[in-house]
C-alpha cells in the first residue's frame, strides 16, 4: 500500500470535516511537526478522527437529501461546528493539533504509518 493511499482516509476527514470551518474562522494549525508528535497526540488524533467520521456519518445523508443549495450549506456549516466541537471534546486535542497532525502526516510516512497502526489497532478492539 503506498503512502497516498493509506493517508487518504485521515486526510479526506480532515479536510471533509474541518478545513472550511477552521478556515472560516482563521484557525492557524499549531507547531507540529511530525517529529514532534508524541504517542499521546496520535491516541488523541486517532480519537478525535473517529468522532470526525461519526459526524460526517451523521450528516452527510442528511445533506445530499437536501434539495436546495441554500439547505445543504446550513446543514455542512452545522455539521462543521459539530466536527469542531467533537475535536475539541477530545482530551489533548485541539482542532488546532487535529490540523496540525493531519497536515504533519501527509509529509510524514512514520508519523502516517503511527497513526494509521493505531487507528487499525483501535477499530480491531
Amino acid at each position: 500500500m503506498t503512502f497516498r493511499k493509506k493517508i487518504a482516509p485521515v486526510m479526506i476527514a480532515v479536510a471533509t470535516a474541518l478545513a472550511s470551518p477552521l478556515a472560516a474562522q482563521d484557525v492557524t494549525p499549531s507547531e507540529i511537526t511530525a517529529s514532534t508528535v508524541t504517542d499521546a497526540q496520535v491516541d488523541a488524533f486517532v480519537e478525535a478522527l473517529i468522532a470526525v467520521e461519526a459526524v460526517r456519518a451523521d450528516y452527510l445523508p442528511q445533506i445530499q437529501e437536501q434539495a436546495d443549495e441554500a439547505g445543504q450549506k446550513a446543514l455542512i456549516e452545522e455539521a462543521n461546528t459539530a466536527a469542531i466541537e467533537a475535536v475539541g471534546d477530545v482530551e489533548n486535542m485541539t482542532p488546532e493539533d487535529y490540523v496540525a497532525i493531519g497536515q504533519a502526516a501527509q509529509q510524514s510516512e512514520d508519523l502516517n504509518a503511527r497513526i494509521m497502526a493505531r487507528l487499525e489497532a483501535v477499530r480491531a478492539q
